[in-house]
């Protein structure tokens, strides 16, 4: 399945198209400016907030693959495109912004048994300025003063892991233990969202987690010819001092917010990060799918 195609037979208008509607000038005859009691707010009702249930853990999980990845019958990717502040959390003083990071994470999966899907990715982000956007080759660390050198990230030690309804097994293990995430699905008025947190592999550090929010329209969830939903989303990240950084003995750890959507493939990305992946890394603008050849150490 190629990933041009993981958005089903629809065309999607996503709602950060809209997003630029806040920062419009009121039209002539408009509401008077808010008082300082309240702000004046276009009349949408109460909230509706539910929670999705999901009688069979089959249909559960074939959600989770439409909005976190795609159903396919064989194999697939999926292409997310993000941006993320990294915050330093160290023992005795206030947390700060540090730098962002741009970058992408391409994710390739394959069914190896009914409803098993093998599943590996790849990550790729360059630091950049907290402000102006600007690519960063150095940075002066605020907590020892010292400048350090900047690398764009690169992530290709993924292990990979098994998903079924039943959970996850980390292509690490003994197979023995499936791990259920976190996984709620919501209902926010004509948006569907869902909550969930990634396993990680059983070798990574204990100051270590992700999670996220991932949201699409109600119309879209419910459309079950998209294969894979236009989502965006958003999330935290939790882990260690990075080397670079060049921390010492000082104890704490680095804590990351970022938000991101989906793209149909490589020509989707901003065309600044795009230009400088094919140049630098055109390789990881392509699934690994050499990844597959490594076989799994234990029994399906």
């Amino acid at each position: 399945m190629k990933n041009d195609d993981i958005f089903g037979r629809r065309n999607f208008v996503t709602t950060g198209l809209l997003s630029g509607a806040s920062c419009a000038m009121p039209l002539a005859g408009a509401a008077a400016a808010p008082t300082a009691r309240g702000a004046a707010l276009a009349p949408r009702g109460q909230v509706r907030s539910e929670i999705l249930e999901f009688e069979d853990p089959v249909e559960e999980f074939r959600e989770h693959l439409r909005i976190e990845r795609s159903l396919v019958d064989d194999e697939g990717s999926t292409l997310t495109w993000y941006n993320w502040i990294a915050y330093v959390v160290a023992e005795g003083r206030a947390p700060f912004p540090l730098l962002r990071f741009e970058g992408i994470e391409y994710s390739y999966y394959r069914r190896v048994a009914p409803m098993e899907y093998r599943i590996h990715a790849h990550n790729l982000s360059y630091p950049r300025d907290l402000r102006t956007g600007e690519f960063l080759t150095e940075l002066e660390n605020p907590l020892t003063g010292r400048v350090v050198k900047l690398q764009p990230a690169v992530l290709l030690t993924d292990p990979g892991t098994l998903a079924s309804p039943r959970g996850f097994r980390n292509l690490k293990s003994d197979g023995k233990t499936y791990r259920q995430p976190l996984r709620v699905f919501r209902i926010q008025d004509d948006l569907i969202k869902l909550d969930s947190v990634r396993t990680a592999p059983p070798d990574m550090p204990t100051v270590h987690i992700e999670n996220s929010c991932q949201w699409v329209s109600r119309s879209q969830f419910d459309d079950k010819s998209i294969t894979s939903l236009p989502v965006e989303f958003a999330g935290v990240y939790l882990f260690p001092f990075p080397a670079w950084l060049a921390m010492g003995e000082r104890k704490g750890h680095m804590y990351g917010m970022w938000d991101g959507r989906k793209v149909r493939g490589a020509e989707d990305l901003p065309e600044e990060f795009l230009r400088r992946t094919r140049k630098g890394f055109p390789e990881l603008l392509e699934p690994r799918w050499q990844e597959f050849e490594r076989p799994i150490p234990f029994s399906l």
